[in-house]
């Protein structure tokens, strides 16, 4: 399974988001729905309204990309899954324990890789180097916006 964080849905459903191409490339390989968990859409949908408030994107912009959403979600190309709050803390928790000493590790990087580990991913699509070294060291192969990918530790 792949597992795309809000750095890479970000880029993919703004179309004015320098990494579109880039995310649009990659996400055409896709051959199964995107997970899109409850912290995902928060990452997501919050990065779009401060989008919004900082001038990054105007209210067509951000309209437009709430619409792609949406419609992506109904027809199965962004998949609704759901996490159990205890265990995916949990996993956050024993990620921050192994890796924050020596990565610098940020909550919601945590919370992301623990996500893409619970859910059974061996592929991780991220637009943010820090995040990428994480789900590296947690196992997972990770995919760039360069399209290529880094291997598993």
């Amino acid at each position: 399974m792949i597992f795309c964080d809000s750095s890479f849905l970000a880029s993919l459903f703004v179309e004015t988001d320098k990494l579109h191409k880039a995310a649009s490339r990659i996400a055409q390989k896709f051959s199964e729905p995107m997970p899109y968990t409850l912290l995902g859409e928060l990452e997501l949908l919050n990065a779009l309204r401060r989008g919004l408030a900082e001038k990054a994107l105007d209210v067509t912009a951000h309209d437009a990309s709430i619409r792609r959403i949406n419609d992506d979600e109904a027809a199965g190309f962004l998949e609704r899954r759901m996490i159990n709050q205890i265990g995916h803390f949990e996993k956050a928790r024993q990620l921050s324990k192994k890796f924050t000493g020596h990565l610098f590790c940020r909550s919601l990087d945590l919370l992301q890789v623990a996500s893409a580990l619970i859910l059974s991913a061996d592929t991780f699509v991220t637009f943010d180097k820090n995040q990428a070294k994480l789900a590296v060291a947690a196992g997972l192969k990770v995919v760039s916006e360069r399209g290529d990918r880094a291997g598993r530790h």
